[in-house]
């Protein structure tokens, strides 16, 4: 688990300002993303992720809006589904997950629930931004809410983006023992999370 001691406001924080003001009880954005991993034969099947020849670990991790990751949790399997994760991460207290408090929430894609504490958006409805580039508007109260809440919720793509960026071993892992190769992942984002906060020039994030 990654929890930052404080955060810092941005430029594109600010930039952000008029979507929080939409979305006022938002904390964060919440999602998962996949990190290749280094599987025996024997064991493949279940790190396979999605159609790939490769093997993946299955990483969850909510970010702020500074793209300062606040929890994380490594290790999954490729194939689980996200939903998956997010439920069997809560359920064990140990995990120490940060449930947002009553009046909160996090910003998650439609592969999770819509339910207390998550805001999903509009089903069967546009929602992803290449559906709104080259200047197509939104048509209908759901599609512009859906807009609204995809740019406010891409701050965790833009943070995996960064984070793979800067660590090239997370697209190529090295053959580590399993264990080892979690670990990793949690160590990128540990560093990632001490730059951010130090508001060091960053050429990965401009």
């Amino acid at each position: 688990m990654i929890v930052p001691l404080q955060s810092i406001e941005s430029s594109q924080d600010q930039h952000h300002r008029r979507l929080r003001d939409i979305f006022k009880g938002a904390i964060g954005a919440l999602d998962g993303t996949l990190v290749h991993a280094v599987i025996p034969p024997n064991k493949q099947v279940p790190y396979r992720g999605r159609g790939r020849n490769e093997c993946y670990q299955n990483v969850l991790a909510i970010c702020d809006f500074n793209m300062i990751f606040t929890f994380v949790w490594a290790g999954w399997e490729g194939t689980t589904h996200d939903s998956r994760v997010l439920s069997e991460t809560m359920r064990n207290l140990e995990n120490n997950f940060p449930h947002p408090p009553p009046d909160k929430y996090y910003l998650c894609d439609a592969a999770y629930s819509h339910t207390r504490g998550f805001m999903t958006p509009y089903r069967n409805t546009r929602y992803w931004l290449l559906d709104f580039r080259n200047g197509v508007q939104p048509r209908t109260k759901e599609e512009a809410f859906n807009h609204a809440h995809a740019k406010l919720r891409n701050v965790i793509e833009r943070a995996f983006g960064v984070l793979k960026a800067r660590f090239p071993i997370l697209k190529r892992m090295t053959s580590y023992p399993f264990p080892v190769q979690r670990n990793i992942v949690i160590a990128c984002v540990a560093i990632h999370n001490y730059i951010r906060k130090l508001a060091i020039t960053d050429t990965f994030v401009e």
